[in-house]
């Protein structure tokens, strides 16, 4: 190896040692705010969807499995993230065991660039129903993959996380007789008590 090359290794070593990489995240947050969560059979929870640490953010395009036999979408509400006149909605559909949502600066938008994300900013929320019990049921960014674009249209590398929801049976109510059960009981014990000891 001859001296400049060795320079030019140590340079770029320096410069990857005090440079700062920023990588963005599009993540599920369920109501316990984790991407982890535990809920019963006949309940309704939320899922949203957050986008973290993309500079010109301009669009999207995401979609999302899950397993329909054991989760039902209720309804897909769209954050609006680039403000209700800047907007372009091109998908905002459930199918069952699909969600797909794209949203984009609109094209007759008066903006200039995209939107400057530094912390977690919700784009979208899906409602869920909890259908059958099941300690698995995936929610997950799927194919085709999600993209997310810059305001000239290049695309964005970012990580995804995904969420996990445990079904566990709903708990059974006492029936209401059983408040009518218990004082008849003390009722007969209580007279019987009291013949005995006359």
């Amino acid at each position: 190896m001859n001296k400049q090359t060795f320079a030019k290794l140590v340079l770029f070593g320096l410069a990857g040692c005090f440079s700062t990489v920023q990588a963005a995240n599009l993540s599920i947050q369920l109501p316990n705010n984790s991407n982890l969560y535990t809920t019963t059979v006949g309940s309704f929870f939320d899922a949203k969807i957050y986008v973290d640490t993309l500079p010109d953010f301009a669009g999207f395009d995401i979609n999302l499995t899950y397993n329909n036999a054991n989760l039902s979408a209720v309804s897909l509400t769209s954050a609006s993230i680039f403000g209700a006149a800047n907007t372009e909605t091109f998908a905002n559909e459930i199918t069952p065991g699909n969600i797909h949502l794209a949203e984009a600066i609109a094209g007759t938008s008066a903006l200039v660039s995209g939107l400057q994300i530094t912390n977690p900013t919700l784009l979208g929320t899906v409602r869920f129903k909890a259908l059958k019990t099941d300690l698995n049921n995936l929610i997950n960014f799927s194919n085709p993959a999600p993209e997310m674009y810059t305001f000239d249209n290049t695309p964005f590398g970012f990580s995804m996380l995904g969420a996990n929801v445990t079904i566990n049976a709903a708990p059974v109510p006492l029936p209401a007789s059983i408040f009518l059960f218990v004082p008849g009981l003390l009722a007969v014990f209580g007279k019987r008590r009291s013949k005995v000891t006359v």
